[in-house]
């Protein structure tokens, strides 16, 4: 027999279950104030990713070895790599859309369903986690590298349907 009990909610009386004491719960635990602090800083850095900009980035930075974004078709043909003003800025921009969509795929499972994902991922990781070294030769390699990530890792979770409209076909 199910029991219930009332209670007023704007001057109305409600139903309300009694809990069954033969179903286990847990109880809630408050996290400590450092790990709230915690998560808010993180939340007040938190910037959402223009994926436009991050796309001008990949075609700058992979200079028109494949199409690489939804609006331009990258430089054509091939030379020395170029010097690149902001490469601080691309990398945070690169790492930011590595965060977002690793994290995509990870809610998603995309890990577990995919293998080639899960090598993506396990790359993402890897180069998110390396600091931008001061010489600007092995930089743009990194640079190029998180570029090739942040493409492979889009264009395959596009294609599984985790993630839509971040490129186009």
């Amino acid at each position: 027999m199910l029991m219930l009990n009332t209670a007023v909610r704007d001057d109305t009386a409600v139903p309300v279950r009694v809990k069954d004491p033969s179903i286990p719960t847990i109880p809630c635990t408050v996290p400590e104030a450092s790990q709230l602090r915690r998560v808010l800083a993180g939340l007040r850095r938190w910037s959402p990713v223009d994926w436009d900009q991050v796309y001008d980035d990949l075609d700058v930075v992979l200079h028109g070895e494949t199409e690489v974004s939804h609006h331009a078709a990258g430089r054509p043909g091939r030379g020395p790599l170029p010097e690149y003003e902001d490469a601080d800025e691309m990398v945070e921009r690169f790492r930011g859309a590595l965060r977002q969509l690793v994290n995509r795929g990870l809610r998603e499972d995309a890990q577990i369903q995919h293998l080639d994902i899960a090598v993506l991922i396990e790359q993402a990781h890897t180069l998110t986690a390396e600091a931008l070294p001061g010489d600007s030769s092995p930089a743009r390699g990194d640079l190029r590298r998180l570029a090739g990530i942040v493409l492979r890792l889009a264009e395959r979770l596009e294609e599984t349907g985790i993630v839509k409209g971040l490129v186009e076909c």
